[in-house]
């Protein structure tokens, strides 16, 4: 197991864990940040909500295993709009305010002790994500729950257009830190779109499976290696 130059991060089930997902508080909370709040009900929004969900939700995944992802911003001037609500802020507070009503969370368990860990040996990390927030918003998210985090970047598949396990957001980290993808790591806790997408683009992955009896295991598929782990403790065991 080599020692990386970067470490790549997943945002849901990985660096953070949420509780069930309200569209009603978090549009709710947007309704009140709306310049004429009366004009619309939350009730209301919530209808278009699920209507646009429904129309999004019949976009199909391609041979390679990924789908485009819609971004939030987009969800968000159409329900806007239909609605009649004006806003002075901008879509990216907007975007932040509907991720943070929308949902409680924390971080998982040792990844701060794990990210200072990596930042104390040197190592560089970044985020890159499924999720339909742009990676200013999510940025924000991450600062709220790990202020101490000194994430490089944060690339989402809103803005990268390309869902994991495409390539893009993988390459594209690596470009961007100016490292080989052989000198990664790549932290998620997705088989299909974290450890599949990162040996898809030469990256080392590690599976946090929180619910495994096995602290730390090297596995195999298709003869490429990875590791699975049931904390990030063991991880931090790793770091020179």
């Amino acid at each position: 197991m080599y020692q990386p130059k970067l470490v790549l991060f997943d945002f849901g089930g990985t660096l953070i864990v949420d509780s069930p997902f309200s569209a009603f508080n978090g549009l709710e909370a947007l309704r009140l940040a709306a310049d004429n709040p009366e004009a619309s009900t939350t009730e209301y929004l919530c209808a278009l909500w699920q209507s646009l969900d429904e129309r999004i939700s019949q976009r199909t995944r391609g041979a390679a295993g990924y789908v485009l992802e819609i971004q939030l911003s987009g969800i968000l001037r159409n329900i806007f709009a239909l609605a009649g609500l004006r806003y002075s802020i901008s879509m990216t507070e907007c975007e932040i305010i509907f991720d943070r009503y929308n949902a409680t969370r924390k971080a998982t368990p040792y990844m701060a002790e794990l990210l200072q860990a990596l930042n104390t040996a040197g190592m560089m990390t970044a985020v890159i994500s499924n999720t339909v927030l742009s990676g200013e918003a999510m940025a924000i998210a991450i600062k709220e729950q790990l202020p101490e985090s000194k994430m490089a970047f944060v690339f989402t598949s809103a803005d990268f257009l390309f869902c994991k396990p495409a390539p893009d957001m993988f390459l594209a980290a690596a470009k961007k830190a100016g490292v080989e993808p052989g000198e990664c790591w790549y932290c998620g806790d997705s088989f299909g779109a974290d450890v599949c997408g990162a040996h898809n683009s030469g990256i080392l992955p590690f599976l946090y499976e929180s619910g495994s009896d096995i602290p730390f295991e090297r596995r195999e598929i298709d003869g490429k290696g990875y590791y699975a782990v049931n904390s990030w403790a063991e991880l931090i065991k790793r770091i020179p």
